[in-house]
């Protein structure tokens, strides 16, 4: 017996219901990315840029799965007195330990390691000693790295919190980052929308600088583009740029 198309008023409402919901899950996932992860979705290339008075990086990932990716990682961290510098590339693993899907807020936890090279520079490490005075001098040193990450977020279309714990290591140094940001957006978005948010940020270092500082920002974004531009408490410039595609 041939199989008919059931063209009744219930059925079209059933499969219309089947198909929205099948298109707003991603429209949902996408309307709420208000966090910086190294994971956008399957088959994206993520590319982020940071830049801060102590660090600057560069990250490019692609991810052939939802739940993980791979890529580089140049991290450049200077200290306050800029005496001690270090140039970090690391080839890194990033994977999606878990995720929320909620009705209208989704959460995540991300777990990265990597591992590479470190160029490190100090300078006034003390030399040979002369009667009277002693001699600075600079000390170069290239070694191993590792890197490990791991952050988590809570978000919806108009609130926003995030964790971040970045180690940096080398068997002579050891510097560290946890970040924390809090943010929320006037008004509601979707993926096509031009995004506005405020955030608020603490940072607190730990290694060639030691000190904890906060600042705000404003984080704009629309579609697979992220900008974002503000300032520390010690009125120092910080900029990101993320692009997925």
């Amino acid at each position: 017996m041939p199989y008919r198309l059931i063209s009744s008023p219930l059925a079209k409402k059933c499969a219309l219901s089947v198909t929205l919901s099948l298109i707003g899950v991603p429209l949902l996932a996408s309307s709420l990315s208000a966090n910086a992860k190294p994971i956008a979705f399957a088959e994206a290339v993520t590319i982020m840029h940071e830049r801060d008075a102590t660090m600057v990086s560069t990250e490019v990932y692609y991810a052939p799965k939802v739940w993980w990716s791979l890529g580089i990682a140049d991290v450049k961290m200077t200290s306050d007195n800029k005496q001690h510098e270090m140039d970090a590339k690391s080839a890194q693993f990033n994977f999606l330990l878990k995720r929320w899907n909620m009705p209208n807020a989704q959460a995540n936890i991300f777990a990265s390691a990597g591992l590479g090279w470190a160029d490190s520079v100090k300078q006034g490490v003390m030399g040979v000693m002369h009667p009277g005075h002693s001699v600075s001098q600079t000390a170069r040193y290239s070694e191993s790295a590792r890197r490990f990450v791991l952050q988590g977020d809570y978000e919806t279309r108009q609130f926003y919190s995030s964790l971040k714990f970045d180690v940096q290591q080398t068997p002579l140094f050891y510097d560290r980052i946890d970040t924390g940001q809090i943010g929320f957006s006037p008004v509601a978005h979707d993926y096509d929308d031009l995004a506005v948010w405020f955030v608020a940020q603490v940072k607190k270092y730990r290694g060639m600088t030691d000190k904890t500082e906060g600042g705000a920002f404003v984080r704009l974004f629309k579609k697979n583009v992220w900008v974002e531009i503000g300032v520390t408490e010690r009125r120092k410039l910080q900029t990101m740029l993320m692009v997925n595609y």
